[in-house]
């Protein structure tokens, strides 16, 4: 019996599961052939977004390990991969390695590993003499005690940014404004501590961007980030109405950044900042789709234009989209706080909402289940409450509008307080 052709998706954060049901339909839309999600912890939802689902191990170090098992399990059950999409931060070495063991398109083992490790970037970055025009790297170091954060706090004049060196969606990142901060910053930081802790210069008076990229197509998304110890991205719009200056060097410092990982890589969203200066800097790479609706956002912003397709055709068949984007407008997310602390008992109706304030609505839900816990405090991109996506010609136009719905939703939320 002749084996089955297939899909390998690797890896998805909770948050994404419906992207992974639109990848699936759209596979077998374009191919006719299933596709097999590769897991960590198998969760109840999970066999109904993939049509097999298998339980590996992503951990780098087991490799070894876990790449001859699931080739086994694959042969055992009759798949042949023709495709490989690492779709999650801890998936893209596994990922990285399957797509090579089946000659597939993919970034390669070890240049994946920056994928997973920001500090594997932050040393191929300080390394690298040919820099674009008007970028700069960042200072980053490791530190492994609360006094080496000290000292290193001190040597940046008393101001720094920590972050794990292995977490995404910007869990345990927070600014250090003084030396009398770094006790309870290496305080918060302690279930992060095994895996690295990084310490970098703090940099202001800057924007963020990303620069996101699927076979061949990219643009730049605009990012806002919440304000205060934590740093959480609150809202992101594409594309970035950007001058002609900003474009091309934030385009260029994309590019960089992927040339010196893997230039031939399927999906990027590396994160930039923009300063004042007119400079660039890398915040850090990203070697999977963007989270926070990207993908969904350009489908509406360029005209005829499929990212899951792209990324699609490029894992099976190495076509890339050479052709330029063609925008129809800007699409925009926000996400929504919690307006006070306490218990959900009941979420507003965001299509409605938007009916009635007259906004296009293109996208929204709630991430959490009534009876969950809400809090004004935003640590991470998991503290939000849910979403909106709106799309408009007008970029100013379209930041208003989702500035107005949001801060109508938090109104008519129903939460009961705290005592």
């Amino acid at each position: 019996m002749a084996a089955i052709k297939c899909i390998i998706v690797v890896g998805y954060n909770g948050t994404r599961a419906l992207d992974i049901a639109l990848l699936r339909q759209t596979y077998q839309r374009v191919y006719g052939q299933p596709l097999v999600l590769l897991v960590e912890q198998l969760k109840p939802t999970d066999m109904q977004l993939a049509d097999r689902v298998l339980l590996t191990d992503f951990a780098p170090e087991h490799l070894a390990t876990a790449l001859p098992q699931l080739r086994q399990a694959l042969e055992e059950l009759q798949l042949q991969p023709v495709g490989v999409l690492p779709f999650s931060d801890r998936g893209v070495v596994l990922g990285a390695a399957l797509a090579e063991a089946y000659g597939l398109p993919g970034s390669g083992t070890e240049a994946a590993l920056a994928g997973i490790d920001k500090r594997v970037f932050r040393r191929l970055d300080a390394a690298c003499i040919d820099r674009p025009e008007g970028y700069q790297p960042v200072y980053s170091t490791q530190v492994d005690s609360l006094s080496a954060l000290r000292d290193v706090v001190a040597q940046l004049q008393g101001q720094a940014f920590i972050k794990p060196a292995q977490e995404g969606a910007s869990r345990g990142c927070r600014v250090i404004h003084s030396l009398a901060e770094c006790e309870d910053a290496w305080a918060e930081l302690s279930r992060y501590r095994a895996g690295g802790v990084i310490v970098e210069t703090l940099v202001e008076a800057a924007r963020e961007y990303s620069w996101d990229q699927v076979a061949g197509a990219r643009w730049i998304t605009e990012k806002q980030t919440t304000e205060g110890r934590f740093r959480a991205e609150i809202q992101q719009v594409v594309p970035a109405p950007l001058p002609e200056l900003a474009q091309r060097r934030i385009d260029a410092a994309g590019q960089h950044m992927a040339d010196l990982v893997a230039p031939r890589h399927g999906a990027w969203h590396n994160e930039i900042f923009w300063r004042a200066n007119q400079t660039t800097s890398a915040v850090e790479t990203n070697m999977r789709p963007g989270g926070m609706q990207i993908w969904h956002l350009a489908m509406h912003s360029f005209a005829g234009f499929d990212p899951w397709q792209a990324w699609l055709r490029w894992a099976v068949e190495g076509v890339e989209h050479n052709a330029p984007l063609q925008q129809v407008g800007y699409s925009g997310v926000r996400l929504i706080q919690a307006p006070r602390d306490g218990t959900v008992l009941a979420w507003p109706d965001i299509a409605a909402t938007a009916n009635a304030l007259g906004i296009r609505l293109i996208g929204g839900g709630w991430d959490k289940p009534l009876g969950a816990p809400a809090s004004t405090l935003i640590t991470d991109n998991f503290s939000f409450l849910g979403y909106v996506m709106v799309h408009h010609a007008d970029y100013a136009t379209l930041c208003r509008q989702l500035l107005q719905l949001v801060a109508a939703l938090e109104q008519r939320i129903e939460i009961k307080p705290v005592y």
